[in-house]
């Protein structure tokens, strides 16, 4: 090998070996900035109920979540009450005074602050049910058709789920 091979051959490893560092220091800066992970996606957890052996999968309505950077929001629409927005929902049928859990799938890491879980009996008549540490509450001991808010506040935002109880 002639003394410019040399010379050749070693730029060419210069520049191999420098290429690489930006490449690893960009891929690391990524990760710390959230924009290269597993934790990739901006949307809330899905919501589902559990009760009685069956899941239901609960409708996201409003929400504001941030990751990173990012922010998605989703706002209820305007003129529309979470009654009337429940009705419009599949039904899930329950058992009078029968225990849910709420889960949270799809999502990355959070932490959880609040979670505040009404019956809407009608457009103004709601009650607050009691939520206990490992997300269950109890529904109603009344039959009829009511619509159950789920709003949870979190360390990422702030998110909604509405669905349609029927107490059988």
């Amino acid at each position: 090998m002639d003394e410019l091979s040399k010379i050749l051959f070693g730029a060419v490893i210069t520049v191999f070996i420098i290429l690489a560092i930006i490449v690893i220091g960009a891929i690391y800066i990524f990760q710390q900035d959230g924009l290269l992970s597993e934790d990739y996606s901006t949307f809330p957890p899905e919501g589902k109920l559990i009760t009685n052996n069956e899941e239901y999968m609960l409708d996201l309505e409003a929400y504001k979540w941030e990751v990173g950077n990012s922010v998605s929001e989703n706002k209820m629409e305007e003129n529309i009450s979470v009654y009337t927005l429940g009705q419009k929902k599949s039904p899930i049928e329950v058992n009078k005074k029968q225990m849910a859990k709420l889960l949270f799938i799809k999502h990355q890491e959070f932490k959880l602050e609040q979670i505040k879980a009404y019956l809407w009996r009608d457009e103004n008549q709601k009650e607050e049910l009691k939520v206990e540490e490992n997300r269950t509450f109890i529904l109603p001991n009344n039959p009829g058709n009511y619509v159950l808010e789920l709003n949870i506040k979190s360390n990422r935002g702030h998110v909604q789920y509405v669905g349609k109880i029927v107490v059988k």
